[in-house]
């Protein structure tokens, strides 16, 4: 971790999340910092739980030490599939806003910012992201990469041309489970994996539904 704490205090967040903000890095435009928005600490996230949760742990409700976690298991994975849909991870740095995480920026063939699911599926899904939905689930099947839920607006629609794109999970990497058997085991691990892209289709269904009835 940097010893150089950077100031993120009045400027202006680039995306927020339901736990993060991220803000582009002030000396690299090609990298971001995601920080805990101050509502979604893990005290305060553990003040407002119920019932049983109550007895985790501070840590279990830290995200930015999941995510961590979860980059460092990735790290030491090999494959050239891998890191197709996941950002690359530059480490963590202090902010003024306590712990940032340093990942890769994604831009479109144009230089915007890319979309999430929830902003652009509203579009419409076009065959190059019909493609990249597909190409999303195989990709997760395959590498057995281990996530939250696949909430659409963690997921990214990266074009990168007119006629291909690209998904990305920018946020809810790791594993959820307050015992981590998913981790130990491929096939626990495979059955938790398509119980997630069956939610995540329902929930792409539902966003284009909600389209469909606005229209009609």
């Amino acid at each position: 971790m940097s010893n150089t704490l950077i100031q993120l205090d009045g400027k202006e967040p680039f995306a927020i999340g339901g736990t993060r903000r991220c803000y582009l890095h002030p000396s690299d435009q090609s990298r971001c910092i995601k920080v805990l928005r101050e509502d979604r600490t893990p005290e305060k996230r553990r003040q407002v739980a119920t019932g049983l949760k109550k007895l985790r742990s501070v840590r279990h409700w830290d995200d930015q030490d999941k995510e961590i976690s979860a980059y460092r298991d990735l790290m030491k994975r090999h494959g050239s599939e891998l890191w197709r849909h996941v950002p690359q991870f530059f480490g963590v740095v202090e902010t003024d806003m306590g712990v940032g995480i340093v990942t890769q920026v994604f831009r479109n063939f144009d230089s915007t910012l890319p979309l999430n699911l929830d902003q652009q599926v509203p579009h419409g899904i076009d065959y190059p992201l019909k493609e990249a939905i597909g190409a999303f689930k195989s990709w997760l099947r395959k590498e057995l990469v281990l996530t939250r839920d696949l909430l659409p607006h963690n997921i990214i629609a990266v074009r990168e041309d007119i006629n291909r794109c690209r998904l990305v999970i920018v946020d809810g990497l790791g594993n959820s489970e307050w015992i981590p058997i998913s981790s130990w085991s491929k096939a626990i691990a495979r059955r938790k994996i398509e119980r997630k892209i069956a939610k995540f289709e329902g929930r792409i269904h539902l966003l284009t539904s909600e389209v469909d009835a606005c229209g009609s």
